[in-house]
């Protein structure tokens, strides 16, 4: 960026100059303070609006500050545009100053501490636009974004929209306390936490203590699932993970849809047969596909101490607020929306199949861009 000669600053500022405030609070005219530009630059027009929270008692000033022009809370609603900033020390301490204009009245014009300013609130319009344009249930960087104001005012629509269940586990200074209940999770639980820290770019799971925790991890006997999340405790099943063989039927791969499908469109032939040669072809047929089904999975199936570490970042997935998505991809993909045992997905459809038909689904311990974007609108609504 260049910096402004002394014309260029003038057309700029309308006659004035460019101005800092102090470390705390603008310094006025009557401060009588020494005030030292540092730098001046153009900038690239941008829009702004006041920050309420911080702005209280803000003014918007002349050049050096001399003089208060305008009461910044009474345009909390107002778009302003950014067109030149400056740093200036005040008493030894520097700070930026931009020079502002409303885009409804452009007599409405002063230099105003950057820390005044937010970055304009997106429309209920836009929003609507921004998600049925984007990538489905990922929400789109621009909406990571937004001023606290709008994640509470449009709360109900980005929870409906990208497939969020709210607050499910409580956490303490903005982390999840986890403990480990039974030993023999350990490393599945260790690595779990470090995939979702990682992803996240902090510590949002940490080790908790028997009496210091947020969430407990332990298991529980079940044959109709592998992994539960009610909020307070994770529960991987004791009964599949006694199992040896438990991970030999788990793969999905497109390989893997195919036969089960051609499958059972045989067994439903060989059900309505009526004569015995039928009947027989049928089942020869099917008694096929089953086990070129089953060598399917076999050849497919993850490594055992992978897909349990997987397991367990799904269902953290669950204590970030995340709910299922119809995506092979996602680590928080379901085959249905509905399942019959968990609750079902309120939110923006439901299904009954995957979405991204060619792909097989990640059993890994990682996550997806859509998975790590929600966690972050999550962080944004306050869900952890």
């Amino acid at each position: 960026m260049k910096k402004l000669g002394i014309i260029a600053v003038a057309a700029l500022s309308l006659g004035l100059t460019l101005s800092v405030q102090s470390a705390t609070k603008p310094a006025t005219a009557q401060a009588k303070t020494k005030v030292t530009v540092v730098w001046q630059k153009k900038m690239t027009q941008k829009a702004y609006q006041i920050d309420e929270s911080k702005a209280a008692h803000g003014y918007a000033y002349t050049g050096k500050l001399a003089k208060k022009v305008f009461k910044l809370s009474n345009y909390p609603n107002t778009t302003f545009y950014a067109k030149g900033h400056e740093a200036l020390k005040v008493n030894g301490k520097t700070r930026v100053y931009y020079y502002i204009q409303s885009a409804s009245n452009k007599k409405k014009v002063g230099w105003v501490w950057r820390g005044y300013l937010t970055t304009p609130s997106m429309s209920g319009s836009t929003l609507m636009k921004t998600i049925a344009n984007g990538t489905d249930l990922q929400p789109a960087s621009s909406l990571l974004k937004q001023p606290a104001s709008f994640y509470t005012k449009y709360a109900a629509t980005l929870k409906k929209n990208f497939n969020l269940t709210g607050k499910l586990t409580n956490n303490t200074n903005d982390q999840i306390r986890v403990y480990v209940a039974k030993s023999q999770l350990k490393t599945y639980a260790t690595k779990a936490m470090s995939v979702w820290n990682a992803a996240l770019g902090q510590k949002v799971f940490v080790t908790g203590t028997a009496t210091k925790h947020d969430l407990i991890l332990s298991t529980q006997a079940a044959s109709d699932w592998d992994g539960l999340n009610d909020g307070s405790h994770i529960y991987l099943s004791s009964t599949a993970l006694a199992d040896p063989t438990y991970v030999d039927s788990v793969a999905d791969t497109p390989q893997i849809r195919e036969l089960y499908t051609e499958y059972e469109k045989v067994a439903a032939a060989y059900k309505s047969a009526t004569d015995a040669a039928t009947k027989k072809a049928d089942y020869d047929k099917g008694k096929a596909l089953y086990n070129e089904l089953i060598a399917a999975q076999k050849a497919a199936a993850p490594e055992a101490t992978t897909y349990w570490q997987s397991v367990l970042v799904h269902e953290m997935g669950h204590s970030l607020g995340l709910d299922h998505t119809p995506y092979l991809t996602d680590i928080m993909y379901a085959e249905t929306s509905d399942d019959g045992f968990s609750s079902a997905v309120t939110g923006k459809y439901s299904w009954n199949a995957p979405k991204d038909t060619n792909d097989s689904r990640r059993e890994t311990p990682s996550v997806s861009a859509r998975d790590i974007a929600r966690a972050k609108l999550a962080e944004k609504l306050g869900y952890w």
